[in-house]
């Protein structure tokens, strides 16, 4: 039952910003199951709203509007890191980002825009390189050491870093300083005017791993007390991490 309830959850996995609409039979040829299946969860998909159907083509469904919403109202980590960003997003001008690793992805759950004349490429919703970008380092450098090598082994070899290392043994001597350090920099990785900074969350029994990150333009930040940024940042997830305990 599991394996069939994932099978048909990872159609949805096939759409993506450059293909939001797919026939089936391109869903079809995405799946390791057989024709009249792969239609049998296509229709239960339709059925609950994750999917619409038009024309033979299908696309997202608005049900995901709704679960978005029902996140945004209840989710522990949102309620606790929205008022502190926006506090220091008003005291910087700064974009600050919050991430948290989803399954085997590291996604952007909350932006608040700031005043720099910055482009954040991976706004709210959007999937960010899970080994670029600091936002997703200070995460996985807070994992357990067997669950960042197994991230490593599937994920490396397509999107390497050459910040992190070029083998595993570099890679994880990078994430431990990162670890050691409290927070990670990044600069033009992502979008290259810009610098992040970021340090980790990490809460709750299973632990669920996030990130908080400020970013601001590389001229900005040239002439910006670095010292001073990096505790601003390291600050902010401190405030997070003591607002979940108490909640």
């Amino acid at each position: 039952m599991a394996s069939s309830i994932s099978k048909m959850f990872s159609i949805l996995d096939l759409f993506k910003i450059g293909n939001p609409v797919l026939s089936g039979e391109d869903i079809i040829a995405g799946m390791d199951c057989s024709r009249p299946q792969a239609y049998r969860y296509l229709k239960a998909l339709c059925d609950a709203g994750f999917l619409a159907r038009s024309a033979g083509s299908y696309r997202l469904g608005a049900r995901a509007i709704e679960l978005d919403y029902i996140v945004r109202e209840s989710d522990p980590l949102l309620k606790a890191a929205v008022p502190a960003m926006q506090d220091v997003r008003r005291d910087t001008g700064c974009d600050v980002l919050l991430t948290s690793l989803v399954g085997e992805r590291i996604i952007t759950i909350h932006h608040e825009s700031g005043m720099d004349p910055t482009t954040v490429s991976y706004g709210r919703g959007r999937a960010m390189p899970l080994f670029r970008g600091a936002g997703s380092k200070t995460i996985l450098a807070s994992l357990p050491f067997a669950k960042a090598h197994r991230l490593y082994q599937l994920h490396y070899a397509a999107d390497p870093s050459p910040v992190l290392g070029v083998n595993w043994e570099e890679v994880s001597r990078s994430l431990k300083q990162i670890k050691k350090l409290g927070h990670a920099i990044s600069e033009g990785e992502l979008d290259p005017e810009n610098v992040g900074i970021s340090a980790p969350i990490v809460f709750g029994n299973p632990p669920l791993h996030a990130s908080v990150v400020l970013v601001l333009g590389q001229v900005r930040y040239k002439t910006t007390d670095r010292e001073r940024i990096v505790h601003i940042v390291k600050n902010l997830s401190a405030n997070i991490n003591k607002t979940l305990l108490l909640n």
